[in-house]
């Protein structure tokens, strides 16, 4: 008798164990197969184009629902309030959403110093997070970019990946509204982007003629990019702005949908012959010294842009970063910049 009441308990025992361990499999999403990853191409997407009308009342009741992303599926709060964002800061913020915690990348960023104030800094995305950090904070929802450390912060907390470069600005806006519960925040944000776009234009074509070719350089201490219309201030240019790639970038880079281009500097001129250049330099670790000595070289002083005076140069920690906020005041930086180079 007792031993059969000793085995009735320990099978009752197994029983909610396997239950526990099942519930926290859901909690951390690490059950589902991975889904393939969507280009960068991709505008607004299916998830956030879906939202709102088919919340079903009990994940509304239980404050909970279920998202789907690239490395599976995982239980979020419908209206998360105390999320770690590692690279879509940016995207919060023009939401109105300020993380509780994110990647230090952010704290460099000039366009965002101000909304930067007050959030904690969890480390390096690439070289070392602060997990401790990150558990001290108590978050209810992790964003991230880098899948490396996607597992270690997934047992933290329920954790979302999406690829750099996944969504552009219409997209990141339109996923982050649903994944944050700001869909009509999201609409709203998108209706002043067009309108705030619109305007650009205007006084851009006073700057820049309809004919007008324009390229971005990238040089770096070891090497050199060509960028397309996604990064490093394309999408203003190229895509917001509709100002006309040289010949070259159009078909080799944007046609490809490749974000960034690494050449040979001897292609140089093959690449940046347009009306107009915007360079950008990485100068630490000796790119500062390498960019000099390239705009010294004969192959620089062809370029037709560099004959008329009109390299303008971008500065790296303001048109690097490729987030809603950031692109939506680098539209005004581009106008500022032309117009001081044009006197």
């Amino acid at each position: 008798m007792k031993a059969t009441l000793r085995y009735r308990l320990l099978i009752a025992g197994a029983l909610i164990a396997l239950l526990l361990l099942a519930a926290c499999g859901k909690d951390n999403g690490t059950e589902a197969s991975p889904s393939a990853t969507p280009s960068a191409e991709t505008s607004v997407p299916a998830s956030a184009a879906a939202s709102g009308s088919d919340t079903s009342s009990a994940e509304q009741e239980s404050g909970k629902r279920i998202y789907e992303h690239a490395m599976g599926s995982t239980e979020i709060p419908t209206h998360p309030q105390r999320v770690i964002s590692i690279q879509y800061t940016g995207a919060m913020l023009a939401l109105g959403v300020k993380p509780v915690g994110a990647d230090d990348e952010w704290s460099v960023y000039p366009l965002l110093k101000e909304e930067w104030a007050g959030i904690e800094d969890v480390g390096d995305p690439w070289t070392g997070l602060n997990l401790e950090k990150i558990i001290s904070l108590q978050p209810d929802l992790i964003v991230t970019h880098v899948e490396q450390t996607y597992e270690q912060l997934a047992k933290i907390a329920p954790t979302i990946f999406i690829p750099w470069l996944k969504y552009d600005v219409r997209g990141q806006i339109a996923e982050f509204g649903d994944i944050l519960g700001k869909q009509e925040e999201a609409a709203q944000w998108l209706a002043d982007f067009d309108a705030k776009v619109e305007a650009t234009k205007l006084k851009a074509a006073e700057l820049i003629g309809p004919d007008e070719t324009v390229a971005i350089v990238n040089l770096r201490p070891t090497n050199q990019f060509i960028y397309g219309n996604s990064a490093m201030g394309g999408y203003v240019i190229y895509q917001a702005l509709g100002l006309k790639a040289s010949e070259t970038i159009q078909r080799d880079v944007i046609d490809q949908k490749l974000a960034m281009l690494e050449i040979s500097e001897e292609v140089i001129g093959d690449y940046a012959s347009a009306d107009h250049v915007f360079l950008s330099v990485l100068e630490a670790d000796g790119g500062k010294e390498r960019a000099e000595e390239i705009k010294k070289s004969g192959l620089w002083a062809k370029l037709p842009a560099v004959q008329n005076n009109r390299v303008h140069d971008l500065d790296w920690d303001t048109y690097f970063t490729t987030d809603p906020l950031s692109t939506l005041k680098q539209l005004d930086a581009f106008i500022e910049l032309l117009e001081r180079d044009r006197g």
